[in-house]
This record gives C-alpha cells, structure tokens and sequence, in this order.
C-alpha cells in the first residue's frame, strides 16, 4: 500500500487507535526510502510538487515587487498525527488557515485532493526530514532559477501553514532570502532569515514572548476582524500586513494587522481571543508595552 492510499486511509478513520495504527504503517514504510531525483520523488509519492511558487492570492501579492516566492503548506496544527505548530493556542488551531484558499474552496466541493496531499507532504516531513530537505533543495535551485530566468527576485517560506524548523536548508543557500511567520519563542533569525512573531493570546507567558520578539527587532503579527482593520491601523506602531507576504521588506512599525473575515471557523478564533477585535487589540498592546 503507498502513501497516498495511507493518508485516505487515515482522513476516513475515525478511531485513534487505528488512526495510530496507520502512522506506524508510514514510519515503516518511509523507513527506507532513498531519494533519487525530484521527478522520482513526486512520481513515487503521487505528488505534483513538493513546495510551488506563488501558489495563493497573499503569495502572489510578491509579484509587484518583482518577487516570485516558494512556499511549502504542510497539514498544520496535528491534521497528520503530529504537532507541527508545537507553540499554537487552541484558538490559533480553531482558526487556522490551513481551510482557506483553493482548500476551502475544494472542502466546499467535497473533495480532499489537496488534504491528502498535504498530509503525504506532512508525513515526509515528520518521519523523513533528511526526504524533505533533499526535494526542497532540488526545488529551491529550481524555483530559484526559473526566476532569475524571468527577471524576477526570489524568496521563500518554507512554514505556509506550520512552525518547523528547516535551519538545515536555510543554511545551505545563504544568498536566497527566507523568511517566515513564528510563534516559537526560541527560533533564531539568520542573515538570510527572517522572523515575525506571531500572536497567539494574552497568557503572561506569551506577553513575555512579544516583549522578548520585540527585542530583538521582530514585529508581532495580530489577526484582526475585517470590520475593526481601519480602526487598528489608526493605532501607534501598526501597519498593514495584508499588501503583501514579504515580510523581510517591512520597515517600519511594531504591530502588523492582517485582516481576518470571519467565517464560522474565524469564529471560533475570536471565541478563543486569537483574532482580536479593536478592544481586544488595545488591551494585548498595553499588557505588551508595561
């Protein structure tokens, strides 16, 4: 049985026992897999692409400022079995957005074409890094030249839609720009790395992360109800994070706004206080900043 048959196997499981079962089975079978070539690689496990470029309406926003940029989507939060956005709050995983874009729209149709995909992806990561660090490499050298090719600058976010750490790969292309959104307090930005901190709640521990994010010259991301954006930009030290994902391009400002319409999932985010009306807003900024 391949991968791909596993991960339909694992969406349609109720029970975790043999949701369990299931993973034992991929750790097994990915045990001694060796990469070959990309080609192989996405022949073997049934995938078009690893990581794509420009592959979402916030990605493609790069575009005006003549940047193509690759971005790798896992299955976030534990979709695949395992905690790959170890520092998410329940309200972040309530609201994740993993379920938007070409997904939701796919989830409306009742397909899971992209899920399972996803969860594969997911699967490589988790049990074989060493895999998922060699087809990105392979991917990054391709990307990279198809956009200088073009006349385009080149960048890439390797945590779409989860907080991993891929040092090893930042590490070996020291001249392309990364960067990413993190609510790992203990993540290092590199030269060729940036961070932005990104909120999860109000908790004492995590004011102490903002502060600590602050200090070392990253911003803090705040997901924001669509109606209250206007009202947030007005405030000191914010700016709009919705113009585009290039985040290593910010220059000014400490509190970046990303506007969230609510669906019934963004819902439950602001029953939770992950995304923050204006007085939810106010009141972080302050705990924040005494």
């Amino acid at each position: 049985m391949n991968i791909k048959e596993l991960a339909k196997n694992y969406l349609k499981e109720p029970l975790p026992v043999k949701r369990f079962g299931i993973l034992l089975q991929v750790e097994q079978t990915l045990a001694n897999y060796s990469f070959k070539s990309r080609g192989k690689f996405l022949k073997d496990f049934e995938i078009s692409y690893y990581a794509s470029v420009n592959s979402s309406q916030k990605i493609e926003k790069g575009k005006k400022d003549n940047f193509d940029t690759l971005v790798l989507y896992l299955s976030a939060s534990k979709n695949a079995g395992k905690d790959l956005c170890t520092y998410a709050s329940t309200g972040c995983r309530l609201a994740c957005l993993v379920e938007s874009g070409h997904r939701l729209i796919e989830k409306r149709s009742g397909k899971d074409k992209i899920n399972i995909a996803r969860i594969v992806k997911s699967w490589i990561a988790i049990y074989r890094p060493d895999l998922a660090e060699s087809v990105l490499t392979a991917e990054i050298k391709l990307a990279k030249k198809r956009a200088h090719k073009n006349g385009n600058k080149f960048a890439v976010r390797l945590n779409g839609t989860s907080d991993l750490d891929f040092s090893n790969v930042y590490n070996s292309f020291p001249d392309v720009q990364f960067y990413d959104y993190t609510k790992d307090p203990n993540r290092i930005e590199l030269p060729n790395y940036h961070l932005t901190f990104s909120y999860a709640n109000n908790a004492k521990s995590r004011i102490k992360h903002y502060k600590q994010a602050l200090k070392r010259g990253q911003s803090i991301a705040f997901p924001v109800v669509s109606t209250d954006v206007d009202q947030a930009l007005s405030l000191s030290d914010t700016y709009d994070m919705d113009t585009t994902d290039l985040r290593f391009l910010d220059r000014s400002g400490k509190y970046g706004i990303l506007k969230a319409k609510l669906t019934e999932d963004l819902q439950n985010g602001v029953d939770k206080g992950f995304i923050l009306t204006i007085d939810k807003l106010k009141q972080v900024i302050e705990l924040i900043e005494n």
